[in-house]
């Protein structure tokens, strides 16, 4: 089992990419939309992969990673983000992101994402 969870100020502009991960069977979601929220979860809950939005109801959501790296640096990180990659890639430098994702992510972003958490896993067990 898999356990995501989506954070973002609103779960409409990620409907999209909670669509396409709920449809496997081993996925587990769990949204919340603030930074306090996500942190109380991670320190409650086995939590595998934390997807950022765009916009979070209390921080910027690379605060929100920044945290998770301190606290749990083996969280696999997302983000909702619209700067051009090579901008995104110094924005998260040093983070462990693994994913950027566009604005309203659908099920292609789901399906990439569950390819690239899949090649994780597959190194790890190797």
């Amino acid at each position: 089992m898999v356990r995501i969870m989506l954070v973002g100020k609103d779960s409409a502009s990620l409907k999209g990419l909670e669509s396409g991960l709920g449809k496997r069977d081993e996925v587990e979601l769990v949204y919340v939309t603030s930074k306090n929220e996500a942190l109380e979860r991670v320190e409650e809950n086995t939590i595998d992969v934390v997807v950022t939005d765009a916009e979070l109801v209390d921080e910027e959501p690379l605060s929100l990673v920044t945290e998770l790296m301190q606290k749990k640096p083996l969280i696999n990180c997302a983000m909702v983000n619209s700067l051009p990659p090579e901008d995104f890639h110094e924005y998260t430098e040093g983070l462990g992101v693994f994913m950027q994702l566009p604005l309203n992510p659908g099920e292609k972003e789901s399906q990439k994402m569950l390819e690239i958490l899949d090649s994780i896993d597959a190194l790890l067990k190797a």
